[in-house]
């Protein structure tokens, strides 16, 4: 055992980058690849049909849905239909796409099937789609940004099928307002390739346009797929909280470690799933949990990030991951929370009975805690307070919920 930590916190030393973080390339996804090659496959964009043409590869070549949720199931074959082309009508009829939380997705795909000129099953009729978008840009909910991109986006594709080129426009001009400098949308490739199927739709051969679609094309991997967002702030927590304590990692890793997830913080207190994207509640207790213990952490750090949870607290005494409307609190994030706000003394008094209990139902009904970043799963075994990826919880292996970007 002793030789197996050293191996690995060897390794771990070794690709620790230059600022002190990690950053790990996550695993391929239908998601992002078939998303992006189906934005590249409507762009007139030099290169982009051969880049559509290896992300359709690469799908071809076998790629599986996620069945671990029957909407991350029922989204993936519809993209996986959408971007080879192939099947029948896409199907949003799952009783699950009625959950407040899960039916933007079923809106996003009824979008892209009406910009594609795709059939669908369930959900509303086009006329309905279309003043639900309406409806939900119009109001003044608290979103993500890159779920206001989104929305506006199908706001986009929805108002060009009617005809309706001045409202499209109005929808891509806030859409482009959140460009970055290098084309994409926070990173992220399933709303950059939103926002480009919107751009071209609405304002083909602008600027905003070819910067995204270059963008796409540039992020492309060699295998022909598309990645979601690398995440250095969350992967560098989670390997401090994995090594802390190996003397190596302690000398050697962890005071730069500790460094970049110092200036990580965002000025609201909390801290983001990557560096540059606004703070969400998961990620703030996990660097808190993180630092619990590590020297070289400012006092006034911690405290603004506990006083940033304490002010995320829901009224009925739990945690959502992002500050956003509709947003459902999670297993994993609410046992975050508790157990960052347990670790740290002196944080300012905040009822907990309500989060412990919340979870201890989950735990009776659900016989384990679900994880939900995209493509992994974190659990918990009864009886344990530390989380452990794979495993099972008790003696049946629990799978996790809809990811983050289903």
């Amino acid at each position: 055992m002793s030789r197996a930590l050293a191996l690995a916190t060897r390794h771990t030393l070794s690709t620790q980058r230059d600022n002190g973080s990690w950053l790990a390339t996550p695993a391929p996804r239908i998601t992002e690849t078939a998303l992006c090659t189906l934005a590249l496959a409507h762009s007139p964009h030099p290169g982009a049909d051969r880049a559509a043409e290896r992300g359709r590869a690469w799908l071809a070549k076998g790629a599986a849905p996620q069945n671990h949720h029957p909407v991350a199931h029922a989204v993936e074959a519809a993209l996986l239909s959408l971007a080879r082309d192939t099947g029948g009508p896409i199907d949003v009829s799952h009783p699950s796409f009625a959950d407040r939380a899960l039916s933007a997705r079923a809106r996003l795909l009824q979008a892209i099937a009406l910009h594609t000129g795709r059939a669908t099953s369930g959900g509303t009729g086009s006329a309905a789609l279309r003043t639900q978008l309406a409806t939900a840009v119009a109001a003044q909910e608290r979103h993500k940004r890159w779920t206001r991109v989104e929305l506006w986006s199908a706001h986009a594709l929805v108002e060009t099928h009617f005809g309706d080129r001045t409202s499209a426009r109005q929808a891509v001009r806030m859409v482009a307002d959140e460009q970055s400098p290098s084309g994409d949308f926070f990173a992220n490739p399933v709303t950059t390739a939103l926002a480009a199927l919107a751009l071209q739709a609405a304002a083909p051969g602008t600027a905003a346009a070819r910067r995204c679609a270059e963008y796409l094309l540039t992020s492309q991997l060699s295998d022909g797929t598309w990645r979601f967002s690398a995440s250095d702030v969350w992967d560098t927590a989670l390997t401090v909280r994995a090594f802390h304590g190996a003397a190596a990692f302690d000398r050697h890793g962890l005071p730069a470690a500790v460094a970049f997830l110092v200036a990580a913080q965002n000025p609201d207190g909390g801290w983001p799933y990557r560096s540059g994207v606004e703070s969400d509640n998961d990620t703030t207790a996990a660097v808190l949990i993180a630092l619990d213990g590590a020297s070289g952490a400012p006092g006034t750090t911690i405290r603004a990030g506990l006083r940033h949870l304490v002010g995320q607290q829901t009224a009925d005494g739990l945690w959502r991951t992002w500050q956003s409307a509709g947003d459902p609190p999670v297993d994993d994030v609410v046992a975050h929370v508790v157990t960052a706000l347990d670790r740290h003394s002196g944080h300012p008094r905040v009822p907990l009975a309500a989060a412990r209990g919340w979870l201890g139902e989950r735990l009776g009904k659900q016989g384990c805690w679900r994880r939900v970043v995209p493509g992994a799963a974190v659990r918990h075994r009864r009886g344990s307070s530390r989380p452990r990826r794979g495993g099972t919880c008790g003696r049946t292996p629990c799978r996790p919920d809809s990811g983050r970007n289903p």
